[in-house]
């Protein structure tokens, strides 16, 4: 009898001797094809820079979705007014793209954003153009060789730009830039959603108006424009044990965050959060076998014929914290939100931690061990709890990543029925005297009397 329902039947084979797994054809196991890499593109936020809507020319608006220097300060905005935008009609850009101008060195003005989709391994190559900067601030010293600035991508180096020179660029008047187009950086990705960054490298300045150099005070600086990124997926690795799945991760706009404050936020009701599973890196799989109870070793004359109790149990693996409620505390516990949104987004309902009993007939001939494994049927899905609905501002997007390995609602778990000739220790054990003394006295000597009890 079942102590918990059962969530699918278990697949019972008999194995005779030694070679047992080999000598049942019916699961013969095929080795995975390996995953076709593909080229996708990556889904960038506001990447062309068109939002918020210009209000005037140039615009130092927070450029929605991106953040300046700090990823959680100002709303995740980071510098307030750290870079500025122009307008297609007043950038030069030859196709009239939204151009940034990187206004200002330093950490404190770098422009970047969090690739979403991304994960480790990824080899993403991201596209745009440049052009010194037009600013009315710009002076012929400013942009006469070139302003220097640097892209890279979290898990890749560093790469070091010049954009072309502008000697004809004077100050007080607008410039009609000078524009590269199809530069590309590529790097290997080594976390989820990697920090792309942008940050001016031009040497800062104080203002001095006509006479100004470098970043003239902050008002003077590289541009770029037509910003697209796409990636090489990497294969989905399905020998990596249920004992060694990456951590969970948590992200709000580009910060990043701990995971349990992403679950307090998700937690909050069922449809606060959304669960997207990833296709491609979720699968079933079968766990390696592994004994159920014990041996029973036949050290008689005479087959053994008997019923045989067995019970064996499965239990999800996450990393997730208990107030996430996945998996539950227990079987009487009621769904929490997050277990919820799993099931939803999923379209399944896992039993999360089944025990199953059962009882089996068993036989074992004279001189023979008998003995049962289980190989457990498994899901692990991989995928996103992202905030529902998505937020207009896109830096207050809570989002988390995990890794759940639980008991399969689709395939069956495996039961093995073995037998086999004994061991050399368990011959010697069933060749060994059974507990005795010795006799001191008549110890040849015909019984005395009758014992009638």
């Amino acid at each position: 009898m079942n102590r918990t329902a059962l969530r699918r039947s278990a697949v019972a084979t008999l194995c005779l001797g030694l070679a047992a797994v080999p000598a049942c054809p019916a699961f013969a196991q095929h080795a995975p094809q390996e995953q076709q890499r593909r080229q996708a593109d990556v889904a960038l936020i506001n990447g062309d820079f068109s939002l918020p809507a210009f209000t005037g020319s140039p615009s130092t608006a927070n450029v929605a979705g991106w953040s300046v220097g700090s990823t959680s300060a100002n709303n995740g905005a980071g510098t307030s007014q750290g870079v500025w935008r122009y307008p297609g009609d007043k950038d030069g850009h030859p196709d009239k793209l939204t151009a940034v101008m990187l206004r200002q060195s330093g950490a404190d003005y770098a422009f970047k954003q969090r690739l979403r989709g991304v994960r480790p391994g990824a080899r993403v190559t991201v596209t745009f153009d440049d052009s010194p900067g037009v600013s009315i601030y710009c002076t012929t010293r400013t942009v006469e060789q070139g302003q220097t600035y640097t892209v890279q991508g979290e898990g890749g180096s560093s790469q070091n730009e010049l954009t072309e020179p502008d000697p004809d660029k004077t100050w007080n008047v607008e410039g009609n830039g000078v524009w590269r187009t199809g530069r590309s950086y590529t790097f290997t990705a080594d976390s989820y959603e990697p920090l792309l960054t942008f940050t001016s490298t031009v040497p800062a300045k104080p203002y001095a108006a006509a006479n100004g150099t470098g970043t003239n005070g902050g008002y003077c600086g590289p541009m770029i424009a037509g910003l697209k990124a796409v990636q090489v997926e990497p294969p989905v690795d399905k020998t990596i044990r249920s004992t060694d799945l990456p951590p969970s991760e948590a992200f709000k706009g580009n910060d990043a965050r701990p995971v349990s404050e992403a679950v307090t936020e998700c937690a909050r009701n069922a449809k606060q959060c959304t669960f997207t599973p990833l296709a491609d890196y979720s699968f079933s799989y079968y766990a390696p076998a592994q004994q159920v109870d014990e041996t029973y070793i036949n050290c008689t004359r005479a087959t053994l014929d008997r019923t045989r109790p067995l019970t064996f149990n499965s239990r999800t693996i996450s990393d997730l914290p208990a107030a996430a409620g996945l998996p539950p505390a227990d079987a009487k516990t009621a769904p929490s939100s997050m277990n919820q949104q799993f099931t939803t987004g999923t379209g399944s309902s896992p039993s999360w931690s089944p025990s199953t009993d059962r009882s089996v007939k068993e036989v074992v001939n004279p001189g023979e061990a008998s003995w049962f494994e289980a190989q457990s049927g498994r899901q692990r899905t991989e995928g996103w709890f992202t905030s529902n609905p998505t937020p207009a501002d896109p830096n207050q997007d809570w989002r988390i990543y995990t890794v759940l390995d639980y008991p399969s609602p689709q395939i069956a778990d495996r039961l093995y029925q073995r037998t086999g000739p004994l061991t050399s220790a368990e011959l010697a054990r069933c060749r060994a005297d059974r507990p005795s003394a010795l006799t001191p006295n008549d110890q040849g000597a015909p019984a005395g009397g009758v014992n009638r009890g």
